[in-house]
């Protein structure tokens, strides 16, 4: 939380406010987050190798993580981020676009593993002799910042700690945990298999605008643990522009990503024309393609207990997706509400969201001639949209101990008329320190 200091100005002032505002030089916190989930049996009329089971399926993931903020000297501070990470998800994570588990990777080995998932190094370059003052949180030292500034950011870190932020939704260890409900989904975001990216940043920041540009590495393949450092081959670029009031947030992002995914057209093409080809578009292609997208992202707060939010999603969809997920176009929206209740000191929180996910003509087409990406593929497609519906309801039992219950109605997994509906269901527990 970030709050605004009034009034004085000046080099004399700014000093004044240090004494007054004593910075800390250290951050530590932590967090770990146990998602079950649980989805009955459900009819299809066929199955591929990337769907969803029909047999009920139980699934389990643990993320544990700790957060260290290191202030190095004014204006300039070291974050790192240890994680354990553990379990599955539906499948090995296939057979729904947009996933119903957002704390779980596209990993096939589901043994507890231990890795950096953060190191990276931020830097202000004040604007203005104002100060704002921002306390003790995740990611975040306590102590001032200057209210308008330029910020460098260099290191690895995840793209979505820097981009499509959310009041309402962008957190699946405490809030919505669809994949394409936290996050934009037709982002096809770089990142390596955990979603994690080695990524440089500029951003201009005021009291009311937020303007980001960052650069970053894609993975050598769709889906790989393995960054490629060849610029001349495969690269990401993205920009928002963000504008913020009290109650009011708006973000608008543009990417454009260049990697050796191959064109959907170009894998139809060889088949009808007889080539040899197993529709599986994991690996490289012999060029390089550009694959560009938008996202428009809005938060309202009504009041102190309720909060609207709203995404639009779009990306030409010519190319294979790389990194994130098969969607080329989603709509989203929700409202969260805070329930004060007389069992609880805390309120209660209830959340309800939907997403319609869609594909591209030239994805649509790989997919019905019985191709796979690396998250969905039925072998055939009857195409309808993909539309999900999402509830759920976080207890708090201690100040660092929140207890969920989510449902998730999946109409169309995987684009496919054929198959489902499927519910799903999940029980989270989550711990902050």
């Amino acid at each position: 939380m970030i709050m605004g200091l009034s009034g004085i100005s000046g080099t004399t002032a700014m000093a004044q406010q240090m004494k007054a505002l004593p910075d800390s030089n250290w951050s530590i916190h932590y967090q770990m987050t146990v998602i079950s989930q649980y989805h009955p049996s459900f009819h299809a009329a066929y199955s591929g190798k990337n769907s969803l089971s029909t047999s009920a399926d139980w699934a389990t993931s643990l993320t544990s993580t700790l957060y260290l903020g290191r202030r190095l000297w004014r204006n300039a501070i070291l974050f790192a981020s240890p994680e354990i990470s553990g379990g599955q998800g539906f499948n090995d994570v296939r057979g729904i676009a947009g996933f119903t588990n957002g704390d779980i990777y596209r990993v096939s080995d589901p043994k507890p593993q231990v890795y950096l998932a953060r190191l990276y190094w931020v830097q202000y370059i004040p604007l203005s002799d104002r100060l704002m003052q921002q306390s003790d949180e995740i990611l975040q030292v306590g102590g001032y910042v200057p209210e308008s500034r330029l910020e460098l950011i260099i290191g690895k870190l995840p793209m979505t700690d820097l981009f499509d932020d959310n009041v309402a939704s962008h957190d699946p260890r405490t809030q919505f945990m669809n994949w394409s409900i936290m996050d934009n989904g037709a982002w096809d975001f770089p990142a390596d298999v955990r979603g994690y990216d080695a990524i440089a940043s500029i951003a201009y920041i005021s009291h009311l605008w937020k303007i980001r540009f960052a650069e970053a590495l894609e993975p050598v393949y769709a889906n790989a643990a393995v960054l490629s450092w060849d610029l001349h081959k495969s690269h990401s670029e993205t920009l928002e522009i963000g504008y913020s009031e009290r109650s009011f947030h708006l973000r608008v992002h543009a990417y454009h990503n260049f990697t050796p995914a191959p064109r959907y057209a170009d894998v139809i093409n060889q088949k009808r024309l007889g080539i040899d080809t197993s529709l599986d578009v994991i690996h490289p292609a012999a060029d390089s393609h550009a694959k560009n997208g938008i996202g428009i992202n809005a938060d309202y707060q009504f009041n102190t207990r309720s909060i609207a939010f709203l995404r639009v999603g779009w990306n030409d969809g010519h190319t294979a997706t790389w990194a994130f997920t098969e969607i080329d176009r989603t709509l989203s929206g929700g409202l969260v509400r805070d329930l004060q209740l007389s069992f609880s000191q805390q309120p209660i929180r209830l959340g309800c969201a939907f997403v319609i996910n869609g594909l591209s003509a030239d994805h649509r087409d790989f997919i019905a001639n019985g191709g796979y990406g690396f998250v969905i593929g039925d072998g055939r497609l009857r195409y309808g949209t993909e539309n999900i519906i999402e509830a759920y309801l976080a207890i708090p039992i201690r100040q660092f101990l929140q207890v969920s219950g989510d449902y998730q109605w999946v109409q169309h997994p995987a684009y496919n008329c054929d198959r489902g509906p499927v519910s799903v269901w999940s029980i989270r527990v989550h711990v902050d320190l």
